[in-house]
């Protein structure tokens, strides 16, 4: 199979002008793909992702791309999205949905991560995947916000969904609600001289329609239709409201941008990313004040009365501040 034929066999969740560029990079040489990796390769992601982190941030044990700041895991979710790890995200800053999975069970198993965020820069991505993930967020046992700082489009908005909040900057972008089929058709030789037929057999006439005409169309809007529909659910779910409000003032698969984003209900506020992982903390401390667990552990320590360990006595100590600071 091409890499034509392969990409034009993935749904996307993405505007269409990105996948088309996301076709001619892979379209590639052998040797220019090299020489992208040279100049755009793991050097240049890690020192982007070191310069978003901030100087406080340590990496996240265990992860791949996740690092914590005072107690928040930050994952970054750039570029493109895959299913899995490939090209792009080896040599382009894409994300891939399998490791970005990884690193999220990688935060929640942290006992000194006490929230999670997603910091979200991408036009979205392949449909396979997303719903598994966003369904993982929905269900993980520590509050996630999403950092929304240049664009959160189709999938990328998807994931944003799934978080308890959005924090977007004021010139970001959310929205492009809506999953699109990039065909390709062979209309001339290649440059080899030849012409690629294809031969289905009798009781598959729709697994290869013929695009160029309205029911041909049809049968693949069918299955875009299908997958909108779960893609609405979620966007709805997430933001509390009804599908139909989704439809309506969600951008109609356009974006909107900062505060008019904030008035649609698309997003809970405009901030930066400092205020952004103050809230994540802050909702992660106050999550886990509420927990049975937390509450001071008592243990027998050197005779019958029962008093504070060490550590817990500190855990006391700053749950007393975090109630003073709340009040």
């Amino acid at each position: 199979m091409s890499i034509i034929d392969r990409f034009s066999s993935v749904l996307w969740a993405m505007p269409a002008a990105d996948v088309r560029l996301l076709l001619s990079i892979a379209s590639r040489s052998r040797d220019e793909r090299a020489a992208a990796r040279a100049g755009e390769g793991e050097t240049w992601q890690r020192r982007d992702y070191d310069l978003m982190a901030g100087p406080g941030a340590q990496k996240l044990a265990g992860a791949q791309r996740a690092y914590v700041v005072d107690g928040v895991a930050v994952l970054p979710v750039t570029g493109p999205i895959f299913p899995r790890a490939n090209l792009m995200t080896d040599m382009s800053g894409a994300t891939s949905v399998a490791v970005l999975l990884n690193d999220y069970r990688v935060a929640l198993a942290a006992r000194d991560v006490v929230a999670t965020m997603l910091v979200i820069d991408s036009p979205g991505g392949a449909v396979s995947g997303i719903a598994s993930f966003v369904d993982a967020v929905r269900a993980g046992n520590k509050p996630t916000t999403a950092f929304v700082s240049g664009t959160a489009a189709s999938a990328g908005y998807w994931i944003a969904c799934a978080c308890s909040e959005i924090v977007i900057e004021r010139t970001a972008m959310v929205g492009s609600i809506g999953v699109v089929a990039v065909v390709g058709k062979q209309v001339a030789p290649d440059r080899d001289g030849e012409i690629a037929v294809e031969i289905v057999s009798s009781n598959a006439p729709n697994k290869r329609p013929d695009l160029t005409t309205e029911d041909g169309a049809g049968i693949v809007r069918a299955t875009l239709d299908q997958l909108e529909t779960q893609f609405l659910g979620d966007v709805a779910r997430g933001r509390g409201v009804t599908t139909a409000k989704v439809r309506a003032d969600f951008g109609q698969g356009g974006v909107k941008v900062g505060a008019a984003a904030v008035a649609a209900g698309m997003a809970d506020r405009v901030g930066d990313l400092a205020m952004a992982i103050r809230s994540a903390r802050n909702r992660g401390r106050m999550q886990f004040l509420q927990r049975p667990s937390a509450i001071g552990r008592l243990r027998l320590v050197g005779g019958s009365e029962p008093r504070l360990q060490t550590g817990d006595f500190q855990e006391a100590a700053n749950r007393r501040r975090l109630r003073a600071l709340h009040r």
